[in-house]
């Protein structure tokens, strides 16, 4: 008696474990890279994702999550990033357009860390395209937060979160 039928259901379980493995591997964990220094300290930006965010003035907007750690669970990684579960981390909230709308700042070396601020940090060659949120952001010069001294320069590309 040959045993096909059990063999196709090992192969078929076989290939979604490697499915799932390609899809939540870190290759959707997205791209990072540069810097994010915190009172002289570099942090290791090692992950990448995009979360929706409500429409801004009518135009479809993103929070772009950079971090040293992974997201997981049910909560939502800007959620985890603010409340310090990931590490040092930088949220990014920008528009389809490019605008920044907002960001937070978590950087460990940082005594008021996990602050907002609008206006720090620069944009530029942001693209929303072919499924994906990636550009460059960066502070112009070392920025000053009541004695904390943070900058950074990163460039980023994160899959946009499915069906957006």
């Amino acid at each position: 008696m040959s045993n096909t039928h059990g063999a196709g259901v090992i192969t078929a379980l076989v290939a979604g474990a490697l499915a799932t493995a390609v899809l939540t591997g870190p290759a959707c964990a997205g791209e990072v890279s540069g810097k994010y220094i915190g009172n002289g300290k570099a942090a290791k930006l090692a992950y990448a994702v995009v979360v929706p965010h409500e429409p801004w003035n009518g135009e479809p907007a993103y929070t772009l999550v950079l971090s040293e750690k992974a997201a997981s669970g049910s909560m939502g990684a800007d959620d985890q990033a603010m409340f310090g579960k990931l590490g040092d981390a930088l949220t990014i909230t920008v528009t389809k357009s490019g605008k920044i709308i907002g960001t937070q700042v978590s950087h460990a070396a940082l005594k008021r860390s996990g602050f907002s601020t609008v206006g720090t940090i620069e944009a530029e060659g942001v693209k929303i395209e072919a499924g994906a949120l990636s550009g460059r952001f960066y502070t112009p010069r070392e920025q000053d937060f009541f004695g904390d001294k943070w900058e950074l320069d990163l460039k980023a590309k994160a899959a946009l979160p499915a069906g957006k």
